[in-house]
């Protein structure tokens, strides 16, 4: 109930937008529609992991990813309008709901409790601070280039600028659920097992996202060759620069705060987070153009991890008991290595 309340009002949010720019409001109409019905349905990543579906949760990341895909693409390949895509993301996104609503009815009991939810959002609300300033620089980045460069830059910026959602879903449900099993460890004095626990796991996702991300810096130029069009083709430059955020995503401080309930930490770091994003996107957009904008999100988003770190480190928990911190800093090497690589080889043309 909670998360279709404030996807309503994202979606309130996205058609005042509208409203106010003026031009293309029905676009912007449709667009808060695929907010409403289309949030709420990240909740069926959690139900399938935290019933052990792990199978069904990567098919379900694939199959959406390679819809939302299709939806988008196929109609601009086709030279027909955006408002024919984004009719169709509608679609996708009722189907999606649809489907989220059935595995409710399956495996939970839909009830309100107002005590429940009152103690949820006192805990909550620095997270969701955090989460809604993290999601801000998206709107801030594309309003930055969108300033300072043509549309066509524009345009090649947003299709760019995109991490693969079955990395974030992976990433960001395994943080979630530990955060919450590092706080009944911690409640039963035994933090340090739930710790190691998280370890272990992490570094398993550790070994299959890295070597995952380190793939798609080679084949991003063929993806975006034959998804998009030859103005759009330059934006593969953008998604490797996105594919570095792996490197903060692999850190998971975090969670272990969000563990020991100590997220008002949150509210400082995040609101740094936005400023150095700032700064360091004006600074490296005179030095590397429009790709600098996306290199300061990916050094900003690691500076955060390493700041929430820090405090972990303050709180008496030392990155090394909830990372593997020799393999991290091996596939970080690697990953930019290989980057660097994919920036100075020529893609052979298939």
């Amino acid at each position: 109930m909670l998360l279709l309340g404030f996807s309503f009002l994202a979606a309130i949010v996205v058609i005042v937008l509208g409203q106010i720019r003026g031009k293309d409001s029905d676009l912007y109409n449709m667009f808060g529609l695929v907010v409403l019905f289309n949030t709420p349905t990240y909740i069926a990543d959690y139900i399938f992991f935290l019933n052990e579906k792990y199978k069904s949760l990567i098919r379900w990341g694939v199959i959406t990813f390679a819809a939302h895909i299709v939806m988008l693409c196929l109609p601009l390949y086709f030279k027909q309008s955006l408002n024919l895509a984004i009719n169709l993301l509608l679609v996708l996104s009722l189907i999606k709901f649809t489907y989220t609503i059935i595995l409710l009815m399956k495996f939970s009991i839909i009830s309100v409790n107002a005590r429940l939810i009152g103690d949820f959002m006192k805990k909550a609300l620095p997270l969701m601070f955090s989460i809604l300033l993290a999601g801000s620089m998206d709107y801030i980045n594309s309003y930055i280039v969108g300033y300072y460069f043509t549309d066509e830059e524009f345009a090649m910026f947003r299709y760019g600028a995109k991490e693969l959602p079955i990395f974030l879903i992976l990433a960001n449900t395994m943080s979630n659920v530990y955060g919450g099993e590092i706080a009944k460890y911690n409640q039963e004095g035994n933090l340090q097992q739930g710790l190691a626990a998280f370890k272990k796991a992490n570094t398993r996702l550790m070994r299959w996202l890295f070597p995952g991300t380190i793939l798609l810096m080679f084949l991003s130029p063929y993806m975006f060759k034959y998804a998009y069009n030859d103005q759009l083709f330059e934006g593969y430059k953008i998604f490797n620069i996105y594919l570095l955020l792996i490197i903060g995503r692999m850190l998971f401080p975090q969670t272990v705060i969000i563990g020991i309930m100590k997220s008002r930490i949150f509210y400082l770091i995040s609101s740094n987070y936005l400023i150095i994003n700032c700064f360091l996107s004006f600074w490296f957009m005179h030095l590397f153009g429009m790709q600098g904008v996306a290199y300061a999100t990916a050094i900003s988003f690691v500076i955060e991890k390493i700041l929430l770190a820090i405090y972990c480190k303050m709180e008496g928990i030392p990155l090394r008991s909830y990372s593997s911190i020799v393999e991290f800093i091996g596939y970080s090497i690697i990953t930019l290595l290989m980057f660097y690589i994919s920036v100075e080889i020529h893609t052979p043309v298939i």
